[in-house]
Order: C-alpha cells, then sequence, then structure tokens
C-alpha cells in the first residue's frame, strides 16, 4: 500500500507526494485577480510539503 509521503505519477507529471491542497473561496479576489494574500497562502502550503496545489 502506498504512503501518504509517496511519490505518484499522473501522466507526465510526478508529485511529490499524495498531499492535495483544494481551492478556496473564502478569499475571491476583486475582479477574478490573484491578491498578494493568494500568493503568499499557497506559496506557504507549497513550501511546506502540499504536492498537488489546485486553483
Amino acid at each position: 500500500m502506498p504512503s501518504l509521503f509517496d511519490q505518484i505519477n499522473l501522466r507526465d507529471i510526478t508529485v511529490r507526494n499524495r498531499i492535495g491542497l483544494s481551492p478556496m473561496s473564502l478569499y475571491s479576489g476583486v475582479d477574478g485577480e490573484v491578491s498578494t494574500f493568494d500568493l503568499v497562502h499557497y506559496g506557504a502550503r507549497a513550501i511546506g510539503g502540499a504536492g498537488l496545489i489546485f486553483t
């Protein structure tokens, strides 16, 4: 059985682990634009170890 921390291949993309972050709707950007908050939030999750981030 694969571990949560094992990499996984999705077609031609290798994801470093099986931890995924789903999109957030609480902090929608004005006119659909990405805000500084979004960049900091998703960037921190990517650095922290989320293998796949859905936006």
